[in-house]
């Protein structure tokens, strides 16, 4: 067993346990690609269950459709159970007078929570990574946050785990391209407009001239203030 996957071993035998019936949140991105088919390989011998589920936001034209049809190949595929929602987050996001990204994120947890009741599981898992820990802490920082923003996204919450928040995003495609497991491209990410992608694109650079290991030593910080 590669080092990849025995620290995805150890961390999974925390996080999940034998009986467990496990939702997963599938956008078809390589973070989420990346978490089926981990979480899929040591099923068997850990003894739990997967379910998919993948929420159309309807952003990104057809594109949108085409990563719906990606995510319910990829269930079919592996032979798990899928579970399809479409919602104009647009239409949602100018009725309610907030952000994008805010909408989005509350519709999502809300269709995993109702997919979670209907299935009779226990756990829902998403693909926060690493990056994303540390994007989030900085976005926090820059608003202003107290020290529960500082602490970041915690590894388990309630229902919620995040199996991959202490690996990097460059792990998980590396992982991806080794195995030559196909993802889809957001290319939304790239888009400036959105907070997050600012920092990810511009500011963590920035900070890297002063502090090569700035993201390591970020979700140090991070640790450290959580406990």
């Amino acid at each position: 067993m590669d080092v990849f996957l025995k620290k995805a071993d150890e961390v999974l035998s925390e996080l999940i346990s034998s009986g467990d019936k496990v939702l997963v949140g599938v956008s078809g991105g390589a973070d989420s690609i990346a978490l089926i088919q981990v979480l899929n390989k040591f099923s068997l011998s850990k003894n739990y269950t997967l379910v998919i589920a993948h929420i159309n936001h309807m952003a990104r034209g057809k594109d949108s459709f085409k990563d719906a049809k990606f995510v319910k190949d990829v269930a079919k595929n592996l032979g798990l159970p899928f579970f399809y929602k479409e919602i104009n987050v647009d239409e949602q996001r100018l009725r309610l007078k907030k952000n994008f990204q805010e909408v989005a994120r509350s519709i999502r947890y809300k269709f995993f929570e109702e997919t979670l009741s209907i299935i009779g599981g226990n756990k829902i898992a998403v693909a926060h990574s690493a990056d994303d820990q540390v994007e989030t802490i900085l976005m926090n920082f820059v608003r202003g946050s107290g020290l529960t923003g500082l602490a970041g996204i915690p590894q388990k919450r309630g229902k919620i785990i995040r199996p991959f928040l202490s690996f990097y995003r460059k792990d998980l495609e590396d992982y991806l391209k080794e195995n030559k497991i196909s993802f889809r491209d957001d290319l939304s990410n790239g888009n400036k407009k959105y907070l997050r992608n600012r920092i990810r694109h511009e500011l963590i650079p920035s900070l890297k001239a002063y502090n090569p290991n700035i993201k390591k030593k970020l979700q140090e910080m991070s640790e450290i203030v959580g406990a």
